[in-house]
């Protein structure tokens, strides 16, 4: 979308809904998006792809990714962008309930769910299938789809069937938020480790992601070993699996809690808990991830 001059700038605000009803999350609760958040919000929305272009284009140089200096640097860019976008990894259950929650709860009118091109994707003008898995939610639903970039309005079973589709290829869902707050919660990202470039940045400097309310369980009894199965140790994209005198290995301390090696684990032997310290329940609570609001 293309602006010519302050003067159809402002035309687009005062038309596009920027003075309407939108919603947004309070902890267990919906509460009302007021028009300064939405601006904000909105020129975020349509500078992103510069953002991201010029962070993939500092995690392309080996200057800043295999120097000590380069990776002082980038762990320095992290910590100063604590306020942009941070996402909470969750199972796909997790976010199939904050659907559910989203689509079901009572509250301000606008609570909408749409689906887009992958922002990383389009910016970067690399693809990957499935390519139309950046799914904004609430008042984030309402700023995409009004910026005319691919985003259509979808029901909350075509959502849940859209994550399912991401989980199968193996991409892990983040709830993002902005401002490290609840209240700016606007997408839940479906991510792969080519081209996302939260997640590049996250495997360089740990910044960017936070662990979820959920972590794995293994049984070593019902692990059927690296010969007959061994699919967790390249579907767990965080590196939470390693061969031990030739067992598999659960570093649990790695563990984001995206739940991708239970579903092609061969002997049933993971399962997916709640985790003991979850430190993010002021911006997602895990009562609605685990389906106890």
């Amino acid at each position: 979308m293309r602006f010519d001059n302050a003067t159809n700038l402002a035309t687009f605000l005062t038309t596009s809904h920027l003075f309407s009803e939108h919603i947004g999350l309070n902890g267990k609760k919906f509460r009302k998006v007021g028009p300064v958040q939405y601006a904000i919000h909105w020129l975020y929305g349509i500078s992103e792809p510069l953002i991201l272009r010029v962070v993939d284009y500092l995690l392309s140089k080996k200057v800043m990714t295999e120097t000590p200096f380069g990776k002082w640097v980038l762990k320095g860019i992290a910590a100063t962008s604590y306020y942009f976008p941070h996402g909470i990894i969750a199972t796909t259950p997790a976010v199939e309930r904050l659907v559910d929650f989203i689509i079901e709860k009572e509250g301000p009118k606008g609570a909408i769910i749409a689906v887009g091109p992958c922002v990383c994707q389009r910016a970067l003008n690399q693809w990957k299938e499935p390519c139309k898995k950046d799914m904004t939610v609430l008042y984030g639903a309402d700023i995409y789809h009004h910026l005319n970039i691919g985003y259509d309005l979808i029901s909350g079973e075509q959502a849940k069937e859209r994550l399912r589709e991401c989980h199968d290829a193996g991409l892990v869902h983040a709830i993002e938020f902005c401002m490290q707050s609840g209240k700016w919660v606007f997408v839940v990202c479906n991510c792969d480790t080519e081209i996302c470039v939260p997640t590049r940045v996250f495997f360089h400097t740990g910044k960017f992601l936070y662990k979820g309310p959920e972590i794995v369980s293994n049984d070593p009894l019902k692990c059927m070993g690296i010969e007959k199965c061994g699919k967790c140790l390249t579907r767990c994209v965080f590196g939470a699996y390693q061969v031990v005198d030739g067992s598999i290995r659960v570093k649990k301390e790695k563990c984001m809690g995206c739940g991708l090696c239970v579903s092609t684990c061969a002997g049933k032997a993971r399962t997916m808990i709640k985790r003991q310290h979850y430190p993010h329940e002021h911006q997602v609570p895990s009562e609605i991830l685990l389906g106890k609001v």
